[in-house]
């Protein structure tokens, strides 16, 4: 017999083999046996959690000619013919290949004819949301009022696509996500089967690698044994997944509890080097502060429901790491991990998110290694330095600005509370700084404002968006958030209300493609300029707080201009009597 894949070895063949899915195991038992059973359900779920698996597992019990109790004999002919798929009278539709209104007609022919060797027809109707408008229509006639031989049973991993037709004729059932645990106990079963040497924490990854998909479990194991021959360690798995395994993550989160920035730089890189992405490596991460933080809080050795916890604790013991500490790393990656999509660099803002996160205050103060080893602990108050009152060389050799907009590192002798007021002072300044460039920017374009232009562009907006589809479909997702706040003679103002969809817009890519279609539409180069619009909103109701209607006389906007641009001390303004 050829080589079967490890997930058709292990698909289940009785209900008590159903994994993860109690709710769906009892009601369809309870209908079996009380002989309750309906014309057609609709199963729904994440891929890989069984739904097809229960809909053939159903199709036997409801056949099966000696069955006990609930459960299929796995024995009996029409058991057997099921299980191989060689059974004519039930029948396996993939919708997603046959979707048109022909190849239902053609099933609403068939259901009438009576079963040849089972006592009920069953049509399994797989990814039955790709079905078209107009087979649906064909079908709901059918699924409505079918032969008392005929049963349906319809799979979906997108139910919301589905008519609510179709839905109030099925008996629904939600397939959730299985737990890690559970999949975990699958796996150690499926390794002992295999005589594979598997460790713990590598079987732990794998099943957090398959959220909830028992299918990709089974799939991503398979791959790590054929990697290592049998021998699986969360080495090789982290190989086969594009991850990076607990241990070195671990170790990286003592470097920034160390504050030792050369030594996770270097960590980053040789990541990068190894392939990893950035975006996997922030999730990872992100999964392991969670850990630590659950195992901070729980004393237990099962505060991870089974997973080892003994190499978090080497890390949680640690003086310096308080649960304030890692709340702020969570938050920190939560944000970089909903970001990294947009980014142009992904490994700059991961690198400049981490070192952020290192110079976060510590639960005690330590002090850095200059070579990235092991820090020194010391007390709060030697920390500060000497008895003379001199720091130490090797917090002298601290850097002061380990990334450009990472918050500054507490200089020794300050103490933490100064040093977190002087972060806020300076940030506070950044910001005002920032508010007053933009305010000053926005003032320029208010003054060259064209009111002919900025009605000639949202007269022709529709026009613009559908040549931005047509030449980038992800810049027209971003672009019709936005909304035209007003145009001068070389640039179109855009409001947003969301940050992420502005920030989008001005990525190089997707503004070449928006500043093109417009200049097309109104025949003239145009820039654009994307802001919140709860800026701008902010900024008109200034203006009409300070009286500003927008009229500036030529001669004067001309003199401001001149001065913004050139400094008030190179500008002399002469006039003619």
């Amino acid at each position: 017999m050829s080589y079967q894949a490890l997930y058709r070895i292990w698909r289940p063949q009785s209900f008590s083999n159903l994994m993860g899915q109690p709710h769906v195991r009892q009601t369809l038992s309870n209908a079996i046996t009380s002989g309750k059973i309906a014309h057609a359900y609709l199963f729904c779920g994440p891929r890989g959690t069984g739904k097809t698996s229960a809909a053939k597992l159903f199709a036997k019990a409801v056949n099966c000619e000696h069955p006990d109790g609930a459960e299929p004999c796995n024995a009996c002919s029409a058991c057997v013919s099921i299980t191989n798929g060689s059974n004519v009278d039930v029948e396996e539709i993939d919708a997603a290949s046959n979707r048109g209104v022909d190849e239902i007609r053609e099933l609403r022919d068939k259901v009438h004819y009576a079963p040849t060797t089972v006592k009920r027809k069953v049509y399994i109707v797989d990814e039955v949301h790709m079905l078209t408008t107009e087979a649906f229509n064909a079908l709901l006639k059918t699924l409505e009022e079918p032969p008392a031989h005929v049963l349906f049973v319809l799979a979906t991993t997108e139910a919301h696509k589905i008519p609510g037709t179709i839905v109030s004729r099925c008996q629904r059932f939600d397939f959730h996500r299985i737990s890690t645990e559970t999949i975990v106990e699958r796996l150690q079963e499926v390794v002992q089967h295999q005589g594979w040497a598997c460790d713990a924490s590598a079987l732990w990854k794998l099943a957090e690698a398959a959220d909830g998909g028992l299918r990709d479990a089974l799939g991503l194991l398979e791959q790590a044994a054929a990697f290592g021959q049998g021998t699986i360690d969360e080495a090789q798995v982290a190989s086969v997944i594009g991850g990076v395994d607990t241990k070195a993550l671990l170790e990286l989160v003592g470097e920034l509890l160390d504050a030792s920035y050369l030594a996770a730089l270097d960590r980053i890189s040789s990541w990068y080097a190894g392939g990893k992405d950035a975006s996997r490596i922030a999730f990872d991460l992100l999964q392991v502060l969670r850990d630590l933080f659950i195992v901070m809080l729980s004393p237990s050795d099962d505060a991870l429901h089974g997973k080892p916890v003994a190499p978090y604790r080497v890390i949680t013991q640690r003086a310096s790491c308080s649960a304030d500490w890692l709340i702020n790393g969570i938050s920190k990656l939560g944000e970089l991990y909903t970001q990294l999509r947009y980014v142009e660099q992904p490994r700059l803002a991961l690198e400049a998110s981490l070192l952020s996160i290192a110079t976060a205050p510590k639960a005690n103060a330590t002090v850095p290694s200059h070579t990235g080893g092991s820090p020194t602990q010391v007390p709060p108050a030697a920390a500060a330095g000497t008895s003379a009152g001199q720091p130490t060389q090797q917090a002298a050799s601290q850097p002061a600005e380990p990334a450009a907009g990472a918050p500054s590192v507490p200089e020794a002798g300050e103490a933490t509370d100064e040093a977190i007021a002087r972060r806020r002072r300076a940030r506070a300044a950044d910001k005002h700084a920032a508010a007053g460039r933009k305010r000053e920017t926005l003032e320029r374009l208010y003054a060259d404002r064209n009111p002919a232009l900025e009605h000639t562009v949202r007269e022709r907006w529709g026009d613009v968006l559908h040549k931005v589809k047509q030449d980038r479909i992800q810049s027209h997702a971003w672009l019709m958030h936005g909304e035209v706040a007003m145009a001068t003679d070389f640039a179109v103002v855009l409001s947003f209300g969301s940050r992420i969809h502005r920030e989008a817009v001005m990525k190089p890519a997707d503004r070449q493609v928006i500043e093109s279609a417009i200049s097309v539409m109104v025949d003239r180069e145009m820039q654009i300029f994307a802001l919140l619009k709860e800026d701008w909103d902010e900024f008109i109701a200034s203006l009409q707080d300070e009286g500003d209607t927008g009229e500036r006389a030529p001669e004067q906007d001309l003199v401001e201009r001149a001065r913004a641009l050139f400094g008030p001390d190179k500008v002399i303004v002469e006039t003619k009597e």
